[in-house]
This record gives C-alpha cells, structure tokens and sequence, in this order.
C-alpha cells in the first residue's frame, strides 16, 4: 500500500521524530520535524547553518517504518517553539519512499573491517547507511554500541553485491558529529585499488538501496 507523505510527515511532528539531512555533496546533521504547513514541512536544527535553495536528502524513522526523500530548503530562520528562529522549511518534497530493509539484505556488502573482531555490516540495525557515493560514505550508529572510532581514524571497509567481486578500501573518519543518542560518522575513501571496480559497486549498491 502506497504511503501518504503528508500523513507520515504529520504523524513525525506530533512525535517531533529525529530525521537525517543529508546535504547532496557532503555532510549530514540530525534535525526533528516539527509541523507541517501548506508550503511544506518544518524541521529545527542546531548542527549546521542552512541557506534557501540547498538540496537535500533526508531520512526519517517513522514509528513502524524508515522513509527517505528529496526536498529543497525554501526558507531559513523559520521560528520554531522553544528553539528561537532555528527552523527550516522544506518543500518540493519528491521521491518519497519506504526504506526496505530486505533489499540491504539482497546480497549486497557494505562493512567495517575493524583491526580484531568479526566484521561489522552497516546495512543492518543497529547500523544505519545514510550515504555511499565514491568518495565516501555516512552512516549512524548508536552512542551506546562498541563500534566508536576517532574523527581522522582509518578503517577499511569492503563492498561487494551478488554477482560482483567485493573489494576493500581504506577510508578516514572525516567528521564525527553527536546527536541525542547517535553518532554520525562521515568517511572518506582513500586509496582505492581498483577504480573501475570500485566505480560498479558503489553505482549498483547505491541504486538499489536509493541512496
């Protein structure tokens, strides 16, 4: 059954749910929905500063289900309750979709290699994938879960999808950001060996989970 945005979006202003700007380019920061108005919705932020026109990327956890969608800031500095003028209005809101949890499953590899220690896939809970693109990608996890790395610290990570072979690359924590109970993780590829074969994976991993 086809979800009504407006109602989703209706129902994470009553429970003022925590969403994920993803900033096309680089960067993500944790903002909370806060209404909904004929022109869009508004959303409160004190992790970045934002202009009108920027485009967006943002993931929000509903109460049964994880949505993702495009939206464009229309206005900043928007007042909203107990936060001053620190709001945002986002409006164009497209290509609303339910996050499918199977499909992360459906054969593909998106993981941290730590230095001792079984691997650490980021296409299941607790970990979430936010962005993957060739020269990085995010993901949250939450403050409470082992995996903690330093802004600056180097991981390897390995992707892979079915019928490809996998390959593995270094990678540098370029931002850590903290939120209420999360951790935002923002890694840099570096050093990648295979660019071509780096290029297929990353193009076919992130089309299919929409990334």
């Amino acid at each position: 059954m086809s979800q009504d945005p407006r109602r989703v979006l209706e129902e994470a202003a009553l429970s003022r749910a925590v969403c994920e700007l993803m900033v096309r380019g680089g960067g993500v920061c944790r903002a909370r929905v806060v209404r909904v108005e004929k022109g869009g919705v508004i959303v409160s932020t004190e992790q970045r500063s934002f202009q009108g026109g920027e485009d967006l990327n943002v993931w929000l956890q509903g109460t049964e289900q994880s949505y993702r969608f495009e939206a464009s800031v229309i206005r900043a500095g928007v007042p909203v309750p107990d936060r001053g003028p620190g709001g945002l209005m986002l409006g164009f809101i497209d290509r609303f979709t339910v996050e499918d949890r199977d499909a992360r499953k459906d054969g593909h590899i998106v993981q941290i290699l730590p230095p001792s220690g079984p691997p650490i896939s980021l296409l299941e809970p607790p970990a979430r994938l936010l962005q993957l693109a060739l020269d990085g990608l995010v993901f949250s996890m939450p403050r409470t879960a082992k995996l903690v790395f330093v802004q600056s610290g180097q991981v390897q990570v390995e992707l892979g999808t079915r019928g490809q072979q996998s390959c593995r690359v270094g990678a540098r924590v370029r931002t850590l950001s903290t939120g209420d109970d999360y951790l935002l993780y923002d890694l840099d590829f570096e050093g990648v060996s295979s660019p071509e074969q780096h290029r297929t994976l990353v193009r076919m991993i992130s089309e299919t989970l929409s990334l």
